[in-house]
């Protein structure tokens, strides 16, 4: 019998389901669907969920679904699981582990300007079983395909959305500030990294020495031995501490530290510039309005020949006049950019003035900025090389994208 609003059992949607053709193969991507969209743009969702360790049969596709789905080139494999004996099955189960999380991607078409009250729903594209052992190399490869495969049905996507994973976060380079800052924490902590900046030696010794230096007090610096125990990897509040003022200026006097202070006091920059929550309105203003500053530096690129300081140019970009209105550029001008690099410059002398680098540049007159800056731009248009992602090709990302995390203390030697 059926009844209005009724909900229909499990046999009855399969069947439905089996009518229309709509049934979803584990790992397959449906963009079928796409052609009847009444949309050309569509947003995108990728997430990973606990599910249940099972094992079933799926007589449609002759195929078990539950193992965790091999992954080539970011592309999950359709059909992967088979067996026609029962031994065949039991291989299967010997050689392969059961998934313990199920990786789904959704779609939304975007409503458009003749029905913009209409949202339409949202669609499942594909699910399969994961171990979560993929690569941010294996994502972005897979949302490339995504994006083609959907670019050929005439619809293209205008963004993915995932939550904050490290590995997604990775593809769409955006890192995770405190955890950049602990990084270089435990990275100055470990016992087997050999630390240098140029010539002289950063190490955690000289923290050890404030510590234990009897005319200092707490007081002084505000350290205890606790905030440089290597087994605390999570302590995010020590790295505060160990940035401070009072402790970088201890350091600044040491001339046997001046790494340890380099190091230290690039940290601070970078807590400042990603993490430090104090910063004023106007600065936030000028953060979020940076494609006036990125235009402001293009117009600086195409008059560089009659400027001080270079800038990599692409070949395509090599004009001889501006593309840009300086009269769009109202709250911030080209004196403004030229004063910050100018402050940036001068913060980079002071970290290094006191260290045998600064008498390096010296030597090789490479001091100043105009001097500097051109020679970053020729060792820039020498190393400079493109990788296409899309590509099979083995790359090694891993310092790329950060993803050596839980070995980064372990390597035997590093140089900075």
């Amino acid at each position: 019998m059926a009844l209005e609003a009724s909900i229909s059992n499990l046999t009855t949607i399969s069947d439905l389901i089996s009518k229309f053709g709509t049934r979803l193969a584990e790992a397959e991507f449906k963009f079928e669907p796409l052609q009847q969209a009444h949309s050309n743009f569509c947003f995108c969702s990728e997430d990973t969920t606990g599910v249940i360790r099972k094992i079933e049969y799926d007589s449609s596709t002759n195929s078990f679904i539950g193992f965790s789905t091999p992954i080539t080139d970011g592309i999950p494999s359709v059909r992967h699981f088979q067996a026609n004996a029962f031994e065949d099955l039991k291989m299967l189960y010997d050689k392969n582990e059961m998934a313990r999380l199920l990786n789904v991607h959704m779609f939304q078409r975007i409503p458009t300007e003749d029905n913009p009250k209409i949202f339409p729903k949202p669609c499942l594209l594909s699910a399969y079983g994961t171990d979560n052992r993929f690569t941010s190399i294996d994502i972005l490869r897979r949302w490339i395909y995504i994006f083609q495969s959907f670019l050929n049905q005439g619809v293209r996507i205008i963004g993915f959305s995932t939550d904050a994973d490290n590995k997604y976060m990775s593809v769409m380079r955006l890192g995770n500030p405190p955890h950049l800052i602990t990084k270089w924490r435990n990275r100055l902590l470990s016992s087997t990294a050999n630390l240098c900046y140029g010539n002289d030696k950063i190490s955690i010794k000289h923290i050890e020495n404030l510590i234990d230096n009897t005319n200092y007090t707490k007081l002084v610096h505000g350290l205890i031995m606790s905030d440089i125990n290597p087994k605390d990897r999570q302590n995010y509040h020590s790295c505060i501490k160990l940035i401070s003022d009072d402790v970088l200026n201890l350091l600044k006097s040491d001339a046997n530290a001046n790494g340890t202070f380099a190091y230290l006091a690039l940290l601070k920059m970078i807590m400042k510039a990603y993490v430090d929550r104090s910063t004023n309105v106007l600065e936030l203003k000028y953060f979020l309005r940076r494609s006036q500053q990125l235009s402001i530096l293009n117009q600086l690129k195409y008059g560089q020949l009659n400027k001080s300081i270079s800038f990599p140019v692409h070949h395509k970009h090599k004009q001889e006049y501006s593309s840009t209105s300086s009269n769009q550029l109202d709250d911030m001008d080209t004196l403004d950019i030229e004063h910050i690099i100018l402050a940036a410059y001068d913060q980079a002398i002071d970290v290094v003035k006191h260290s045998k680098m600064y008498y390096q540049l010296n030597q090789h007159n490479i001091n100043n900025l105009s001097d500097l800056s051109k020679y970053i731009f020729d060792t820039l248009n020498n190393n400079s090389r493109m990788i296409n992602y899309s590509s099979p090709a083995s790359h090694n990302t891993a310092d790329e994208f950060g993803l050596d995390e839980e070995n980064d203390d372990n390597d035997d030697m590093y140089s900075t």
